[in-house]
């Protein structure tokens, strides 16, 4: 067995998944991960610390695109939290098949939906701090940003239960209106979307 090869952290978490999803998360070991993925132990724990960190290794780079978005922004607070939901999007959508596997095994161990929960207060956490100093209102940013964490939930679920839906984005927009909220507003002369609606539409 090869030591190290290239693409070795994506083949162990194509393995894992295949291996979660076939055994069960509980009766699947690191070592049968590296087997199945042609690699050795050393090089598992060479990426990950251990095999929940399979699932959620990406967690610090997708916070840091949330957060680098919305600091980026010199919009409102409204539209910076919509522009980094949409980039955050925009990163999902193209790898949905295997997040929709990984949705799967985290929705079926209570303790790894539980740290799914963490990660998005965490996101909620860090949003919060720089709304707060962008508008200086505690409340309004708190509200503002959960309401926006809220709404990602709940496009992210129908992304990932939902036969042949829309992409991730279009969701997100249909959520927003669903609530009645405006997505991008025109306060400190935003551009508004151009979509007057989302092409979601129940199946």
């Amino acid at each position: 067995m090869s030591r190290w090869q290239p693409g070795s952290r994506a083949r162990l978490q194509t393995a894992a998944l295949d291996l979660f999803l076939e055994s069960g998360y509980s009766a699947t070991t690191t070592a049968a991960i590296a087997e199945r993925a042609g690699v050795t132990d050393r090089t598992f724990y060479r990426h990950f610390k251990d095999k929940s960190e399979v699932l959620f290794g990406d967690e610090a780079r997708l916070e840091q695109l949330l957060v680098g978005t919305f600091d980026a922004s010199a919009d409102s607070t409204a539209n910076a939290l919509r522009t980094s939901l949409r980039a955050l999007a925009q990163d999902f959508q193209p790898r949905r098949a295997d997040i929709l596997r990984r949705a799967i095994v985290i929705e079926s161990v209570p303790d790894l939906a539980e740290r799914e929960l963490l990660k998005l207060r965490s996101w909620s956490h860090a949003l919060t701090r720089l709304a707060v100093t962008r508008d200086g209102d505690d409340l309004a940013a708190r509200a503002q940003v959960e309401v926006a964490i809220a709404l990602f939930r709940a496009a992210f679920r129908s992304w990932t239960h939902d036969d042949d839906p829309p992409s991730l984005d279009e969701l997100i927009a249909h959520a927003y209106t669903a609530v009645g909220h405006p997505g991008f507003s025109t306060r400190r002369g935003s551009t508004p979307s151009t979509s007057t609606g989302s092409p979601w539409k129940r199946r």
